[in-house]
Formats: structure tokens, sequence, C-alpha cells
């Protein structure tokens, strides 16, 4: 594991309440209940936070598995 995905699974533990180990890419909000909309706004956040960077509104709605944003966060930091 990456120091980038052990980071990114901290914030997502955290805000989730979720063990590290229980979290999978294919984890997905609409089927995760403790993953409503403000958990959502709140994960974005810490993510953007964490990683001194900025989503835009459009990422931000098709953010709907942990592999998604894994996917473009890649993108954003190596970009």
């Amino acid at each position: 594991m990456t120091e980038f995905e052990d980071k990114l699974l901290d914030i997502i533990s955290k805000v989730l309440l979720l063990d590290k180990d229980e979290i999978t890419d294919d984890l997905r909000r609409k089927d995760f209940e403790p993953w409503d909309s403000m958990a959502h706004l709140i994960l974005v956040s810490e993510i953007e936070s964490e990683f001194d960077m900025f989503f835009e509104d459009e990422e931000v709605v098709e953010l709907w598995t942990v592999g998604d944003i894994k996917r473009v966060l890649a993108s954003k930091l190596s970009s």
C-alpha cells in the first residue's frame, strides 16, 4: 500500500467510522447508509485538505465508490 492510499484510507475510515480493513475499492455510496450526502461532503473536504488539492463540482458528484476517489485523486496528484 502506498503512502497516498494509506492516508486516503485513514480519512475514509475516520469519516465513515469503518476499520481500514473493511474499506474496498467497491464500497459504494448508495449501498452504504452511513455514506450520506453530509458524510460525502466531509469526506471530500478532508481529502482536499490532506492532499492540498481541489475537486471540481462535477467530480464531487461523480465520486460513487472508493475506487472512483482513488482514481480521480491519483490523476489530480500526478498532474
